[in-house]
C-alpha cells in the first residue's frame, strides 16, 4: 500500500467518525479497498479497536448511539498514526 494513501487515510480518520464507505468516497477508492486499508492500519498498529468497556470513560458516552448498533466496530488512531505524517530523517 502506498505511504501517501496511508497518510491520507489517517488524516481523514483523524477528522472524526467514518465508515469504510465514507472513507472510500473521501479517498476516491473502492469500498473494498477502504476496508483493506482499515485492516492494514489495524495490522500495522496505526488503529486499534476500542473495547466497549472503555465507553464508560468516554466523555461522549451519554450521547453516543454506536454501542446500540449490532456489528459496529469502533476504532481509534494510535500514537504510531501521528508519526505517519512526519518526515522520515535520512539514516
Amino acid at each position: 500500500m502506498e505511504p501517501n494513501l496511508l497518510r491520507k487515510a489517517v488524516e481523514a480518520m483523524s477528522r472524526g467518525p467514518f465508515t469504510s464507505d465514507s472513507l472510500a468516497r473521501e479517498l476516491g477508492i473502492p469500498a473494498r479497498e477502504a476496508e483493506a486499508l482499515i485492516g492494514a492500519l489495524l495490522a500495522h498498529g496505526y488503529l486499534r479497536e476500542v473495547e466497549w468497556s472503555t465507553c464508560a470513560s468516554c466523555p461522549l458516552s451519554g450521547s453516543c448511539t454506536a454501542r446500540n448498533l449490532k456489528g459496529v466496530k469502533v476504532y481509534e488512531l494510535t500514537g504510531k498514526a501521528a508519526k505517519l505524517g512526519k518526515p522520515v530523517s535520512p539514516g
